[in-house]
């Protein structure tokens, strides 16, 4: 899959969350207000299933998935490593 693919993919799913709202790909989510702790665990549950990977503890902080570039920075670097489920 392709970065533009995994960013596609991510801004969708963040976007249909949110409810039409716009979305530019270096927004931070935690600073607009509109993550709480269970859409955390969402947002991770979809990474997790739609990329086939696992994400380790260390990658839950979050300043790392706080925009789409983040996210899709995330999502890379645990294909890369062959971490999957």
């Amino acid at each position: 899959m392709t970065r533009d693919e995994i960013k596609d993919k991510v801004t969708e799913f963040l976007t249909r969350s949110m409810r039409s709202k716009e979305l530019g790909e270096n927004e931070n989510i935690m600073e607009l207000g509109l993550v709480h702790s269970l859409f955390m665990i969402q947002l991770i549950m979809f990474i997790e299933k739609n990329f086939h990977i696992e994400i380790d503890d260390e990658d839950l902080d979050l300043e790392q998935i706080g925009t789409v570039r983040d996210i899709v920075s995330l999502i890379e670097r645990n294909q890369q490593s062959g971490v999957s489920l």
